[in-house]
């Protein structure tokens, strides 16, 4: 269950305690196991992460607990990048659940969608981004502005960087040392969020025109 609240995500949480937290983070430790037990049963009741239980009864910090929410509830929606097919089910309602009233909304969706796509693994997803290796990632029409506003990593920077409608994948990861897997599982991220489409190889000199292109009509 993704919970949004005008239009911006506030958390991912869903009633299979193993599918969102199997393991035990190191934040709940030294927390009684049968507290902890408690919190899970309730959330597999409600949907209401353990983390907000455990927090509402002071058991861990209200700060970690949000982090941990955030971080668990991305993870599970991480998921949906790799699975074959997604069915979304929406419903408007004029209230959400109460364990939702103290999460802060995320202010800025295309970001939240990055984060979760960190989640995703190069074996997760080794089909979906079977792309051709001379391949050339080009900017859509908006990519090139939209990619600015994003808050990327140093490698992820330096990967956006390359694109320019002439390199290709290979060309890419050997600039920047990677292995190729890494650079597909890179690549997958940008062209999820439509900042960054494939060309075929011959096409390249016609997705350097489109790029420049796009980009002028974007800005007139």
């Amino acid at each position: 269950d993704l919970y949004a609240r005008e239009g911006k995500v506030v958390l991912v949480t869903t009633r299979d305690g193993e599918a969102y937290c199997a393991e035990a983070p190191v934040t709940l430790v030294n927390i009684d196991s049968e507290r902890v037990r408690e919190a899970r049963e309730t959330q597999s009741q409600t949907g209401c992460p353990l983390f907000i239980t455990l927090a509402r009864e002071e058991l861990i910090l209200r700060d970690p607990a949000l982090q941990l929410v955030q971080h668990y509830g991305q993870r599970l929606f991480a998921q949906q990048w790799s699975a074959p097919r997604v069915h979304f089910a929406f419903a408007q309602t004029t209230e959400l659940p109460d364990f939702t009233s103290e999460i802060p909304a995320d202010d800025d969706i295309e970001h939240w969608m990055l984060s979760t796509l960190r989640f995703v693994q190069a074996q997760d997803i080794a089909e979906k981004a079977d792309y051709d290796s001379e391949s050339i990632p080009a900017y859509t029409r908006d990519g090139f502005e939209r990619v600015q506003k994003l808050r990327l990593t140093v490698a992820e920077a330096q990967f956006a960087s390359q694109f320019n409608g002439t390199r290709s994948i290979a060309q890419i990861a050997r600039n920047l040392r990677l292995d190729l897997r890494f650079a597909r599982l890179t690549l997958f991220r940008f062209i999820e969020l439509d900042i960054v489409e494939c060309w075929p190889p011959a096409a390249s000199e016609k997705a350097e025109r489109g790029g420049l292109f796009k980009r002028l009509l974007g800005r007139s």
